[in-house]
């Protein structure tokens, strides 16, 4: 997300006819202020007002620096979201959040790991045993995938056992290797190593994406084995399970699973949902959603049971359009199930001012939001009093950030109980 972009799941409604017909006669005064205002007026009214913090007065001593990173001394919050400068052994990285800071910090981990991998023994003969195998013209096969691959040996037919299926898939998202990586067993190597690692297999790091590749090429043509190499898990920090069992097992789902068959899956059981087919066309061929993203949105959507609402929710979903965007949505339907197994069942799932909504069978209306900070601006006042003035009315805003004291006492005065840090109560998979 670039530093200036609203997420979507936040701003894109405010332009939508749909919603300026529905509402023209119950919330003039919100229309005259937000949902008449074109997008760019929008999102700069945000450019006009960041907050810039010490880095020490918003992340805890022990992850402002570590082996191969160190934060910048300032975090700028933008957009509901905190903003780091990240400077490492490999290079300035920029976390555009809370959840992408975690996530890097991983990663960085997990390339000086690979990297040590690529010193040893096992591995400098597993480079050498690839240049002497059928796979040495790789290159040609990724240039012109179905024209090598019939000039290649049978021998070696178990690598292609979904070539047809890999070559011909649509809806392949910006995060997942090509045809020819995913044919040559390479992508399933990623996946396995990104596991033991405790990282994203599809993360847009280019660096981590580099070094498992180079492992991962090792594995299919040169015979490196998994059991060869030393994994020094104690050394990843940060990794947090979800306690909802079905989003355990929808992570380990992804890491053995290859996209294309992660995305018939979901179909079959967004199918079993009573989502629509053209719904389910747009939310598994949007590039934005990951096949990880993809499976814990249908994992949490089928951990809440058969509630009306959750085919809302994947369509709210397809409009997803950047990396952040795509992983709020994730995050949105994993607190929703988690707050449904530890808080209160939920009963149904709406959408008021784009902002989803879980009401419980206790019948309070709760709106759940992975977000860093929340600040008190024009915007967000209009929003606070228009949640808790629909009927029935929002009783209860719980973050996974905090607010800052101005927006926490806005909120209160707008009758709106506010949870900050509820990702303690709710655990979320990064």
């Amino acid at each position: 997300m670039r530093p200036n972009q609203i997420p979507v799941g936040f701003a894109r409604h405010y332009r939508s006819p749909r919603f300026r017909l529905r509402n023209a006669m119950k919330r003039r005064v919100l229309l005259a202020t937000a949902g008449m205002m074109p997008f760019a007026a929008f999102a700069a009214e945000w450019d006009k007002q960041p907050e810039i913090r010490q880095t020490d007065a918003v992340v805890a001593a022990d992850i402002r620096s570590g082996p191969h990173f160190a934060l910048g001394p300032t975090v700028t919050t933008l957009a509901y979201l905190n903003r780091y400068a990240v400077n490492t052994d490999y290079g300035p990285f920029i976390a555009p959040s809370d959840v992408r800071l975690r996530r890097l910090i991983r990663e960085i981990a997990a390339i000086a790991q690979l990297q040590a991998m690529q010193q040893t023994e096992a591995f400098e003969k597993a480079a050498v045993e690839a240049g002497k195998s059928p796979f040495r013209s790789a290159k040609n096969l990724i240039d012109d995938p179905v024209g090598t691959l019939s000039a290649i040996p049978e021998g070696i037919g178990s690598f292609f056992n979904r070539a047809s299926e890999q070559l011909h898939r649509e809806g392949r998202s910006r995060y997942e290797d090509g045809p020819a990586k995913q044919i040559l067993a390479v992508s399933g190597y990623k996946r396995e190593y990104a596991a033991k690692l405790g990282v994203d297999a599809y993360s847009s790091n280019e660096a981590l994406q580099k070094e498992l590749d180079r492992l991962a090429w090792a594995s299919a043509a040169g015979n490196l084995t998994l059991g060869a190499l030393s994994f020094v898990t104690g050394a990843l920090v940060l990794q947090v399970a979800s306690n909802v069992r079905l989003l355990e097992q929808a992570q380990n789902l992804v890491a053995a699973t290859p996209p294309s068959e992660l995305s018939k899956r979901n179909r079959e059981q967004l199918r079993r949902m009573a989502v629509p087919d053209p719904v389910i066309d747009r939310f598994l061929r949007n590039t934005s959603l990951s096949p990880r993203h993809e499976t814990i949105i249908v994992a949490s959507m089928a951990a809440l049971g058969a509630i009306p609402g959750r085919s809302r929710f994947i369509e709210y979903a397809t409009g997803a359009d950047t990396e952040d965007s795509a992983l709020l949505f994730q995050q949105i339907a994993e607190l929703m199930a988690s707050y449904s197994t530890v808080v209160s069942p939920v009963r149904g799932i709406s959408v008021e001012f784009n902002l989803p909504i879980v009401t419980t069978t206790k019948g309070l209306n709760v709106v759940l939001l992975p977000i860093d900070r929340l600040l008190w601006t024009a915007r967000n006042a209009e929003i606070a009093r228009g949640l808790a003035g629909t009927r029935p009315a929002v009783s209860e805003l719980w973050i996974t950030g905090d607010a800052s004291p101005k927006a926490a006492a806005g909120l209160k005065d707008a009758g709106l109980a506010l949870t900050q840090y509820c990702g303690k109560q709710l655990p979320l998979l990064d």
